[in-house]
Parts: C-alpha cells; structure tokens; sequence
C-alpha cells in the first residue's frame, strides 16, 4: 500500500509539472505571437521601412550600425519601451528582466543575426554583456541555454 501512494504522488508530483511547463509554454508561445508588434505602428514603422536595408548590411555593434541606430532613436525609444524583452525597458537593464523576458531575447538575438552577415548569438551574447553590463556567470549561462536551445 505504501509503494502505491508513492507511486501515486510521483506521479501526480509529474502531471503538476507538466501542468506549469505547458503553462510556460503556453505564455512564451502568447509572446511569440505579438512579438515586436510595435514595430507595424505610427510610432516606429516609417523609422523601420526607411533604415531596414541598411541595419541589415551593417556590422552589429559596428559605429556604423551605431549611427544607424541613431537615426531611428524615436522608434527605437519606443520600441524598448513598448517590449519587456529588451534590457532597455528596465530601469536597472537585464538585471530586472524575468526569464521568459531572457529567452525571447535569445531568440530575438539569434533572429536578428540572420539579417547581419557577421551574425551569430555567441556574437550577440558577447557584444551584449558590454552593452548591457551582466557579468561572465550571466554570459556564460546565456551562452549555454543558446545552445540548449539549438540557437
């Protein structure tokens, strides 16, 4: 009887998890899909449909790309404010970002090294801790996840 309700919590201990993973899984699937939606607004559109070409031929983190972003400085205030997955949205960056926040940043890392030819999330995971200050355990931990997660 005792191997029965052990047996019976292991298994109800496994239907919770599964539970809060596919809860999970449902909000970073909910992110995905309105992902950057502010970027088809009045806001930050014109900026966007004006400078994309020459975002994408630049290097990232280049002065070049740099300047770049300088030009859309109006839509691109507004998109970190308007987009929890950008270590700007905080006041104190990556330091209050959640997790879900961090892995649709990853994903977003590694989307937009597609566009760039020098592009790859190693890359973007380097460049960022100098942009946005987290120390070599957190690159270290982004790095690895990036990979986990076949980034």
């Amino acid at each position: 009887m005792n191997w029965l309700k052990n047996f019976g919590s292991l298994v109800k201990h496994r239907l919770w998890v599964f539970w809060y993973m596919f809860k999970v899984c449902v909000v970073l699937m909910w992110r995905a899909s309105v992902h950057d939606v502010s970027k088809f607004g009045k806001h930050e559109e014109p900026y966007y449909r004006k400078y994309a070409t020459r975002l994408k031929n630049s290097e990232y983190g280049s002065d070049d790309y740099k300047g770049h972003m300088q030009s859309i400085k109006p839509a691109i205030n507004h998109h970190y404010k308007s987009n929890p997955h950008h270590p700007e949205h905080y006041k104190n960056g990556s330091h209050d970002m959640t997790l879900l926040d961090t892995v649709e940043m990853l994903c977003d890392w590694r989307a937009a090294g597609r566009r760039h030819k020098n592009g790859n999330i190693v890359n973007s995971i380097d460049i960022g801790q100098k942009r946005f200050d987290y120390d070599d355990e957190t690159k270290e931990k982004l790095k690895r996840s990036a990979k986990e997660m076949k980034l």
